[in-house]
């Protein structure tokens, strides 16, 4: 067995710490039954600006990070910065089992052969491709994609239930406006660009966004188990998502943005905007960091897995979304463990969709925030509506 992948698999280093094993219930955090995921995939790209964390986590070699597993993208993104090690933690098991797989393609596989299984560019040996890789997985792994071919074949990089919606909604706005589109994402200058976007707001553009962003809509075509739950009731997503976007593309060039992309055409347009770890000015910088970077697979409820990890065991916390999924007492406990779990000088960077719920005053006082940083990440992201919380724990 390869050393690195057994280490990716549990085995403990000396002086490592341990990764829990931790056995999900009935129900997720949310209080979702486990019967709605079904063993699918919710998201498998990078849907989140991993810029953002690297700056606000600051990783060197001897650091210890927790991040949620999500796509894998962010957790393969932190690999720039080559920490000692990564616990990746996600409560459905198809997401861990979608990292073990870009992991071990990465590392069997050049920079043009990795994107073309990933299903950037196009490939008709995927297939192939993976029965090169199907003996690094772990067993559990290896038989969900052996029973899932078509997302090899089809390039597992967008065939989560998210991108999936996407790539639904990118052909509905493209049929309604192609050439704006495709205007909208050939600008190279800002200036000229915002001159364009101020006449797009108008009432039946409005309407068509405001009609694919409402929560019914969202929840019946995108299959999401609920990641906006617990966003409070009154907050409007479709003005949300509506507003967010164009004040980005204001601002903010269209072509640079890689999730726009998904929501706009359903893949990748630009490579030389896509997440670091498919770059190709840094993915050399990533696959190098897999031989020395220790990375934990943990398959579990973030708040269990940090139940079961001793004091002052990490450096970072890298915790997407969490603010809207988790309910106030789960939210709670959560806090209550990054607090026991942190080592001096650990760094948070916590996202929220639509908004990031307050910190109760036992745990704000325990975080030194940086609200000029956090002003930054809302207003540069490129998923354009997530608050930020980011600071320094001690």
């Amino acid at each position: 067995m390869d050393s690195q992948l057994a280490r990716d698999r549990g085995q403990t280093a000396p002086g490592a710490a341990p990764a829990p094993t931790v056995t999900p219930g009935p129900v997720d955090p949310a209080g979702i039954p486990w019967s709605r995921y079904a063993g699918r995939i919710s998201y498998s790209a990078c849907n989140e600006d991993s810029h953002c964390e690297l700056k606000a986590l600051r990783l060197g070699p001897e650091d210890r990070v927790l991040c949620i597993t999500a796509g894998g993208g962010r957790v393969l993104n932190l690999l720039v910065d080559a920490p000692a090690e990564i616990w990746a933690v996600d409560v459905n098991p198809s997401q861990s089992y979608l990292l073990e797989l870009k992991l071990a393609a990465m590392r069997a596989l050049d920079h043009a052969a990795y994107l073309e299984f990933m299903g950037v560019r196009q490939s008709a040996t995927r297939r192939a491709a993976y029965e090169g890789v199907r003996h690094r997985l772990t067993p559990a792994a290896r038989a969900y994609f052996d029973q899932h071919h078509d997302l090899i074949d089809g390039g597992v990089l967008f065939q989560g239930s998210l991108e999936r919606y996407l790539r639904w909604v990118s052909r509905a706005v493209r049929l309604l406006r192609p050439l704006w589109i495709h205007r909208l994402f050939s600008f190279r200058d800002l200036a000229a660009q915002r001159a364009f976007v101020e006449g797009w707001d108008n009432v039946v553009w409005r309407n068509v966004v405001y009609l694919v962003c409402r929560r019914g809509f969202l929840e019946l075509f995108s299959r999401d188990p609920g990641f906006w739950r617990f966003v409070p009731p009154e907050v409007p997503l479709h003005e949300r998502v509506y507003g967010s976007v164009y004040r980005y593309f204001l601002n903010h060039l269209a072509r640079d943005n890689h999730l726009l992309q998904l929501v706009f055409y359903g893949r990748y347009i630009n490579e030389e905007s896509m997440p670091p770890y498919l770059h190709a000015a840094t993915f050399a910088r990533v696959k190098a960091a897999l031989e020395t970077t220790r990375i934990h697979v943990v398959t579990g409820a973030v708040g269990d897995v940090l139940r079961g990890a001793p004091p002052a065991t990490f450096d970072g916390y890298s915790i997407t979304d969490v603010s809207s999924y988790l309910s106030d007492a789960a939210f709670h406990d959560l806090m209550d463990e990054i607090l026991r779990t942190a080592r001096p000088g650990a760094r948070l960077c916590s996202r929220g969709i639509f908004g990031h719920r307050d910190l109760a005053p036992e745990h704000a006082r325990h975080l030194r925030r940086d609200p000029a940083l956090e002003r930054r990440f809302a207003f540069d992201d490129h998923a354009t509506v997530h608050q930020f919380v980011v600071g320094t724990i001690g």
